[in-house]
């Protein structure tokens, strides 16, 4: 990409622009939502950019604070895109910049939707699972794990997205589009996150009862004779009653107040048992 900024000014204001980002969601509000995260993150490019043009820096950070929303894993990878057309609207005399925000708009719903399914869903799930064994058991290294393996690839794919968007432009985004890639992996989490969820119901939903279906030494654990039918089926039973509440528009408030009252009520009727 043509400039007139040097590469070690650039290279440094990308740093700032990368550790900025993180910050990103500080800011959040409900008319702009990340707009104003997202101009912070663009001024240490913008002042390189338009270094001696005061009046072009101010109308690039009022382009930037326009609404905009986004997965924050995936910011980066639209803020270098930003970048890089700052570069070709200061450099080039015909370049329209309407197109900036225009492309900013166009990428929130598609890179929001593989966002959204990868990493908040997915890999944040399949962490916090493998994380949540050893917290149960009192083992430190449970936060520890689970911050270390979440991290370390979103930290990853947050650098490499803003490489990606800036050397690149929107080129990257338009081939990912138009072979349908971003589709096809958005759904691909996100079956696999159902299934990771799926899979943690029988180890983190306990659920049992002491009644007994029979007389004498002949009576059988009703838990035992549903588990012969589905294997934890009253954890499954629960989580099914918990999604159809929350389907029905409940607040989580009262979800988990519903749970504590049933769990006590339960507990002191001889219903339900540890």
């Amino acid at each position: 990409m043509m400039t007139n900024t040097s590469n070690s000014e650039m290279r440094k204001a990308l740093w700032s622009t990368f550790w900025r980002s993180f910050a990103a969601n500080a800011p959040w509000e409900l008319t702009r939502q990340e707009a104003t995260g997202y101009a912070f993150s663009m001024v240490p490019s913008l002042r390189v950019i338009y270094k001696n043009d005061k009046s072009g820096k101010a109308a690039a950070l009022q382009r930037h604070m326009q609404f905009f929303n986004i997965t924050n894993v995936l910011l980066p990878l639209v803020l270098g895109t930003s970048i890089a057309m700052e570069e070709e609207n200061k450099t080039n005399p015909d370049f329209d910049p309407q197109i900036i925000n225009n492309v900013k708009v166009s990428l929130m719903g598609p890179l929001s939707a593989i966002g959204d399914s990868m990493f908040l869903t997915t890999w944040r799930v399949i962490c916090m699972g493998i994380s949540l064994a050893l917290c149960q058991a009192g083992n430190i290294l449970g936060p520890i794990l689970f911050m270390t393996s979440y991290n370390i690839v979103t930290i990853a794919v947050r650098w490499f997205g803003l490489q990606i968007g800036y050397n690149q432009g929107t080129k990257f985004i338009q081939k990912a589009s138009d072979s349908n890639i971003i589709q096809s992996i958005s759904d691909k989490a996100s079956i696999l996150g159902m299934m990771v969820v799926g899979a943690m119901i029988p180890t983190y939903v306990v659920l049992n009862s002491p009644i007994k279906i029979g007389v004498g030494k002949s009576a059988v654990s009703l838990t035992k004779t549903l588990d012969q039918i589905i294997p934890s089926m009253l954890p499954l039973i629960a989580t099914l009653i918990v999604l159809w509440l929350i389907r029905k528009k409940w607040k989580v408030g009262w979800i988990l107040i519903t749970i504590v009252l049933f769990s006590i009520l339960g507990t002191w009727l001889h219903i339900l048992s540890a």
